[in-house]
């Protein structure tokens, strides 16, 4: 008898072991998520519209769109966040937009679309592109400290400590951070931090780390955000007069590559957005509406 109860306690402590075993397997792989790139479906379609501003040949937000008669670009400091936007390379004009389970859709309002990458679990949507390209800018400058966002909950992912190898234990409502991998700076467990970050964000998360603005302050960097869509100013141009007009763009579910907006609502299509639109208690930016409440600032911003 007193044999059996010592082998029924080896058996239970193994069971005890193995079981804590797999608990540690299960919050490791949670909280260490992996970024793969979708394989995207890039082809041609024949446009709806024409845009009287769209330089066909340009491969960069810069060069492939000049603004409109009378207006001029807003300079652009050395290494800012607007030039890395003018310089952001986009796919050849004409191109549908890339999903990212594969497939490619057409829309009336896509002038543009940025070559970038989508992560193939379909993440990257409207707030998450916004905070893919604020994260890559930082990264591609080396300020890795700039790089931390907040979750819906309000807790904050911060890379930094994420290269060290501190992960954040999501469960509901509820997020920690525990140590929990190896300190690793490689551009793949970035990703797999945006990762983390892209799936537990979103509008709710931008508006806590933003604040109204008038759209007198409006400039590039800038977004206009509501509880269910978000979309950015990318580019900015005046003329003699300070009127303005604004280049904007977007993502959004499905999950699509970050593009420009055509507005179709004024006499002629055109990627161009009207200071004046924007003055507008409420007004259409593409398919979504917004009020002027929604004009919105990152932080600091740029």
């Amino acid at each position: 008898m007193e044999k059996r109860k010592k082998i029924g306690r080896r058996v239970a402590v193994i069971i005890i072991v193995l079981l804590f075993i797999v608990g540690l397997a299960a919050v490791y792989i949670r909280v260490n998520p992996v970024w793969h790139a979708a394989e995207l479906k890039i082809e041609q379609v024949e446009k709806k519209y024409q845009l009287a501003e769209v330089v066909p040949e340009g491969m960069t937000l810069e060069t492939r769109f000049t603004p409109p008669e009378g207006y001029d670009r807003v300079e652009a400091e050395d290494g800012s966040f607007a030039e890395y936007l003018r310089e952001y390379p986009l796919l050849p004009d004409g191109t549908r937009l890339p999903v990212f389970d594969g497939s490619a859709i057409d829309s009336p309002y896509c002038a543009a679309v940025f070559d970038i990458s989508v992560g193939d679990e379909g993440y990257q949507q409207c707030a998450d592109s916004i905070i893919r390209l604020y994260s890559d800018y930082f990264y591609q400058k080396g300020q890795f400290d700039k790089i931390t966002f907040q979750f819906s909950n309000g807790d904050e992912c911060n890379y930094p400590r994420w290269r060290k190898g501190r992960r954040m234990l999501v469960l509901g409502d509820f997020s920690c951070e525990i140590p929990a991998a190896l300190p690793d700076d490689s551009e793949q467990q970035y990703r797999n931090y945006l990762k983390e970050v892209i799936n537990y964000a979103g509008t709710l998360s931008l508006q806590k780390e933003s604040a109204v603005i008038s759209p007198d302050e409006l400039g590039i960097g800038d977004f206009i955000c509501n509880d269910t869509h978000v979309v950015m100013i990318t580019d900015m141009a005046v003329n003699d007069k300070g009127e303005k007009v604004y280049l904007i763009g977007q993502s959004f579910i499905p999950a699509v590559c970050f593009h420009i907006i055509t507005d179709l609502d004024g006499s002629e299509p055109t990627a161009w957005f009207t200071e004046d639109r924007l003055r507008e208690e409420k007004f259409q930016i593409g398919a979504f509406s917004f009020e002027q409440k929604d004009i919105r600032r990152w932080k600091d911003g740029f």
